[in-house]
């Protein structure tokens, strides 16, 4: 992004009253998140932005899903052994 455009972006944002970040993402072709993050900036609001959801999932940021399908697998698996069990021991046996 070259400094014009970060200007009109910011004109666009300081308009009274101001269009949505969607309006001036279409306007501009800037994604939503970079209108977004220009306007807080222009607030002062000091908080951090979320991460976009552009940005690919790291499994270093969130274990859970891993733990979740060994969970998922262990029980598919028992329901398995489960129904192997119970149609072992309710078949009759084989007439010789």
């Amino acid at each position: 992004m070259n400094a014009a455009d970060r200007e009109r972006i910011e004109e666009m944002l300081l308009e009274d009253p101001p269009p949505s970040c969607r309006a001036v993402s279409r306007a501009t072709g800037y994604s939503d998140w970079t209108i977004r993050k220009i306007s807080r900036a222009l607030d002062g609001d000091p908080r951090p932005m979320r991460r976009s959801r552009s940005q690919g999932f790291s499994q270093s940021d969130n274990e859970a899903p891993a733990a979740g399908g060994w969970i998922v697998l262990a029980v598919v698996v028992g329901c398995l052994v489960l129904m192997i069990w119970a149609g072992a021991r309710w078949t009759p046996p084989p007439e010789t």
